[in-house]
């Protein structure tokens, strides 16, 4: 079976039919795809403009001890919501160019925050690795978040 099919087959499923078909559930999951979004930007970006010298003015390792559950609890939303749209329309997503960039950003998204980001946090990392590693994973959100626009759009 082709990945077109399965597209077909997922849009055709109950689950699909019911969150597409409903005046008001395909609405409420975006909005808390959204409400998470900028749950996780603002844990993001809070935390990143204090490693950058910017803004708050308290040890990153304590905002990370805060803000740390938001994030995960916000990729989560994020994740399991980003799912339950892509079965109400997966067909229409199937060879966007918007769509795969944004999966792609995702992944990149996900490696270098949990993989690079957090741990140096927690290791009280400074310097210049940090800041370009801070860069580098508010880039990467800003791009999930801008293809996840694009997708309306294209």
């Amino acid at each position: 079976m082709s990945l077109y099919h399965t597209a077909q087959n997922l849009e055709a499923s109950a689950l699909g039919q019911t969150i597409r078909e409903s005046t008001w559930l395909f609405p409420a999951i975006e909005s808390a795809h959204l409400l998470a979004l900028a749950l996780l930007g603002g844990s993001v970006l809070i935390l990143s403009l204090s490693i950058l010298g910017v803004g708050l003015k308290i040890s990153p390792a304590l905002i990370f001890k805060s803000a740390r559950r938001y994030m995960d609890a916000a990729v989560i939303v994020l994740l399991a919501t980003g799912l339950l749209l892509g079965i109400s329309e997966p067909v229409k997503l199937y060879g966007r160019q918007a769509f795969l960039v944004k999966m792609i950003s995702l992944v990149v998204a996900l490696l270098v925050t949990y993989a690079a980001f957090n741990p140096l946090i927690k290791r009280g990392a400074s310097g210049l690795a940090m800041r370009s590693v801070t860069v580098m994973t508010m880039a990467a959100w800003l791009m999930v978040a801008m293809a996840g626009r694009w997708i309306g759009f294209s």
